[in-house]
């Protein structure tokens, strides 16, 4: 492990939830100047939360659908998605978080998510989905681009696209730029107060789903 991990308990959608991640997170972002795929998803963000909380009071959104998440990190929406009738596929471009992911998924009885590493700039899945998720994986402008592609060929003509992020002004840029593509979203914040590594208390997290 790049980092030790932390075990956060906590409430979703009347469910208690165990999820590990790394704990010392200065430790862990000094250690990305040494790896080619920065360990960003062995974090819990605040985003995920939202993400998951937002899953778990719409749950038909998923109920029944193939969903895929990018960028899954620990993992915590799509075990949510899972646990309401999901048919959930993580993927991430570093393979240790999908590990942690696996071992929260065990650690909560969570079964059946299938899980793969892949990287937006060379996306080899043909595989389509009802619902695409992504929570907090809008940060870097310089794979928009890819990471559009990848959306555009993992979702279905009719699916659903839900991400959530802390308002980073990229963030709503790629908004727009799938917007003049053609896609209409919805936006709705969400208080995340959970004692989370982040430590900033209270934050708002904005959800933008098709």
């Amino acid at each position: 492990m790049v980092s030790p991990l932390a075990v956060l308990e906590l409430d979703v959608g009347g469910r208690k939830w165990s999820i590990g991640h790394a704990h010392d997170r200065d430790a862990l972002l000094s250690a990305s100047n040494r790896h080619h795929c920065p360990p960003y998803g062995l974090l819990l963000w605040d985003s995920a939360i939202a993400l998951a909380e937002f899953i778990a009071s719409s749950p038909e959104l998923v109920t029944n659908k193939r969903v895929l998440e990018l960028g899954a990190g620990v993992g915590l929406p799509g075990l949510v998605a899972q646990s309401v009738g999901a048919h959930v596929a993580q993927t991430d471009h570093f393979g240790e978080a999908l590990d942690v992911a696996a071992l929260n998924a065990a650690s909560n009885g969570i079964t059946g998510i299938s899980r793969f590493w892949a990287d937006w700039r060379n996306w080899q899945s043909t595989d389509v989905y009802d619902v695409v998720l992504g929570a907090d994986i809008l940060y870097d402008p310089e794979v928009h681009a890819e990471l559009a592609r990848v959306i555009k060929s993992a979702l279905s003509p009719k699916g659903t696209l839900l991400l959530a992020d802390p308002g980073r002004p990229q963030a709503l840029e790629f908004l727009g730029r799938l917007e003049d593509e053609g896609l209409r979203f919805q936006l709705q914040t969400r208080r995340i107060g959970h004692a989370t590594f982040v430590g900033r208390g209270e934050i708002d997290v904005l959800l933008a789903w098709t």
